[in-house]
């Protein structure tokens, strides 16, 4: 059985908002930033195109530089653009494609 509820007095309760803001914003709000410098695992996923399981497996092997705040592991951006031109394979040379087609 729940206990009831005693009732609210209007001359106690504050007209305003809690904090006694007037509810606008601040004068100069410091804007978001629209690309986070550090990604979890599931924005690492996202900005590679794979899956997180094998985000999971490049940080955790290390081929990922991690930064680790706590308990959170996170990668920066800048990490994985490095990761991204280390890892670019160029195409074959053209004398060993146009040998091949011969």
């Amino acid at each position: 059985m729940t206990r009831r509820r005693l009732p609210i007095h209007p001359t106690l309760v504050s007209p305003g908002r809690r904090g006694g803001g007037s509810g606008e914003p601040a004068s100069d709000p410091v804007p978001p930033l629209h690309e986070p410098l550090l990604l979890d695992s599931l924005g690492v996923a996202r900005l590679l195109g794979i899956g997180r399981t094998k985000a999971f497996q490049l940080m955790a092997s290390g081929d990922l530089p991690v930064v680790r705040i706590g308990r959170c592991v996170r990668v920066s951006r800048a990490a994985v653009d490095v990761w991204i031109d280390g890892h670019v394979e160029l195409g074959r040379r053209r004398e060993l494609d146009m040998g091949a087609s011969a």
